[in-house]
C-alpha cells in the first residue's frame, strides 16, 4: 500500500537549500527529499517489467489513490518538442496560477519554470529514464518555495517503442526568505 507521505506545504528551515538547476536520472531513490515522490517512482518501478517502458495503460488511479493529488500526466508531442497537459493533480493545481489541464507547455511563458520543465521533460522522452529535479520559485507571500518533481516515461509495452506519455509527481516546500540570501 503507497502512503500518502509527510503533509504538503511544508516549510523548511531557511538555511536549508536544495534547489537545483538541472534534472538528475533517479537511480536510487533515497536521494529523493519527497516521500510522495519516492512512492510515485516506487508505483512506476512496478509497472516497469524486465527493463521495458510499462504501458500507459498500465497505469490504475485506484493503486496510487493517496498520490493522486500530487500526480500529473503529460503527452509526448513530436518526438519531445512540444508536451500537454492530459492531468494534473489538485495539489499541484493549488500551487500554480492556473489549471494548465490541456494546455500546451510551450504556451505557458508566465509560468516561470516552463523552460526547466521542457528540458526535464524532454530529456526523460529522449532518454526513456526517470529523472528528478527541485525546481525553485517565490511566491507573493514573500516564501522561497522549491517543488521536487519526479518524472516517468510510458510508452506502448515494449522496449522500443515510442515515449507516448510522462508521469510525475510533485511536492512543494517553503522557507521564510532571507532578504540577504536573494
Amino acid at each position: 500500500m503507497l502512503s500518502r507521505g509527510p503533509n504538503t506545504d511544508r516549510r523548511v528551515e531557511a538555511g536549508h537549500v536544495v534547489a537545483q538547476a538541472v534534472s538528475l536520472p533517479l537511480d536510487d531513490p533515497a536521494a529523493l527529499t519527497s516521500e510522495i515522490c519516492r512512492n510515485g517512482f516506487d508505483y512506476w518501478n512496478t509497472l516497469a517489467k524486465s527493463g521495458d517502458l510499462p504501458d500507459r495503460g498500465a497505469i490504475d488511479p485506484a493503486e496510487m489513490r493517496p498520490l493522486l493529488p500530487y500526480v500529473f500526466l503529460v503527452d509526448v508531442l513530436a518526438g519531445g518538442s512540444d508536451f500537454q497537459y492530459r492531468l494534473i493533480g489538485t495539489n499541484i493545481v493549488a500551487h500554480t496560477p492556473s489549471d494548465n489541464t490541456g494546455r500546451l507547455l510551450s504556451t505557458l511563458r508566465a509560468q516561470g519554470t516552463q523552460r526547466q520543465l521542457a528540458a526535464l521533460y524532454a530529456a526523460v522522452a529522449v532518454n526513456r529514464r526517470a529523472r528528478y529535479q527541485r525546481i525553485a520559485y517565490r511566491t507573493r507571500l514573500d516564501l522561497r518555495s522549491w517543488y521536487e518533481t519526479v518524472v516517468c516515461p510510458l510508452g506502448d509495452g515494449s522496449r522500443n517503442g515510442p515515449v507516448e506519455r510522462l508521469i510525475g509527481w510533485a511536492e512543494h516546500f517553503h522557507q521564510p526568505i532571507d532578504p540577504d540570501a536573494w
